[in-house]
């Protein structure tokens, strides 16, 4: 029988296996290629893989013939909105394996413990939206900024689009949960490449570029071609090398209520974007989201704030920021309203 405080491994070809804790060491050894390493306290025993193995590992720890020093030190990793059965899974996994996890419920308590506690890595579980999920990413960039490329998140299956495009646009690290021994090896190997001997990762960062503005009515007069819904409505144009961004902003009904037409048109194709992702961001994440039709045409309302963005989807991991701008006009314009002016 192994003792709980056992860290059972597996090496094969200079790697590194990790099998969470199993009760006889037989079992946790069976089918498996390699050799076997228990680590007991603050040693490790290594010693072939067998149906005797457990015979074995008992008289070679009454007198140990190979000790070496621990293999991982001690780290943290904080666990946000996962499943109970999944924190059980992977708090015991990372205790089994030396490691630290601080589990929160509730991504509304990320800034309290990450104010309290400095943590190596976040991983996120299934159990929430993508807008909490988002949200609470930007809390941890802004308190941690070093925690930026540290992020993971939990996915089962093949990711919605929402998802995938989460993942993309923040960097995420994919841990997929098709089964338990999956999820764990995932979650180690991640780990170990993130964390314990970080190296460059295979697919680069997101490539966000801001697009220009060409044209805007409330300082010039609207040029020929360019759609007018309104006399009041504030006409934009922004341009990102053949693609023109096209907006129309105008005041919905409501308090600082903003309706927002657009269409994206490539110039060098005279074509246009259909299925393009559109998403309105502002300082706390994601705030609306739509895609364009087959004329490249989007709409959206939202509430009026200041330094809006719009985030566009051009290609895989390309984006096009286009920035809003202060939006003062539509409160002015209220105000001109309800004072009958």
């Amino acid at each position: 029988m192994v003792d709980p405080l056992y860290r059972v491994y597996l090496t094969q070809n200079d790697n590194v296996y990790p099998i969470y804790f199993m009760e006889q060491l037989s079992e946790g050894v069976v089918g498996y290629p390699g050799k076997v390493v228990v680590r007991m306290g603050p040693f490790v025993w290594t010693g072939p893989r067998g149906r005797n193995t457990t015979k074995v590992f008992s008289r070679k720890m009454q007198q140990p013939r190979k000790l070496v020093a621990p293999l991982f030190d001690k780290r943290k990793v904080l666990l946000i909105g996962a499943d109970r059965s999944v924190q059980g899974l992977i708090s015991t996994f990372l205790v089994t394996m030396g490691w630290t996890c601080t589990v929160l419920a509730a991504p509304e308590t990320v800034s309290a413990a990450l104010q309290r506690e400095a943590f190596d890595a976040v991983l996120f579980g299934l159990g929430l939206s993508e807008a909490v999920t988002e949200a609470a990413i930007v809390r941890i960039k802004q308190i941690r900024p070093s925690l930026a490329g540290r992020i993971m998140v939990i996915s089962d299956g093949l990711p919605s689009r929402e998802v995938a495009e989460l993942i993309e646009r923040h960097d995420l690290v994919r841990v997929s949960q098709a089964s338990q021994e999956g999820l764990l090896q995932q979650l180690w190997t991640a780990l170990h490449e993130l964390v314990v001997s970080p190296r460059s990762r295979e697919l680069s960062p997101r490539s966000v570029q801001v697009a220009r503005m060409i044209f805007d009515s409330f300082e010039n007069p609207s040029p020929d071609g360019l759609r007018t819904l309104s006399s009041n409505a504030r006409q934009l144009a922004y341009q990102f090398k053949e693609a023109v961004i096209d907006l129309s902003l105008d005041c919905a009904e409501g308090p600082n209520r903003i309706s927002l037409a657009g269409q994206v048109l490539d110039l060098e194709r005279k074509g246009k974007h259909e299925g393009v992702s559109v998403l309105l961001v502002g300082g706390k994440g994601t705030l609306a989201r739509t895609t364009t039709n087959q004329f490249g045409e989007f709409q959206m309302t939202f509430e009026s704030a200041d330094d809006l963005n719009l985030e566009m989807r051009l290609a895989e991991r390309s984006w096009v920021l286009v920035p809003l701008g202060k939006m003062d006009w539509v409160r002015q314009r209220a105000s001109s309203s309800e004072a009958g002016v």
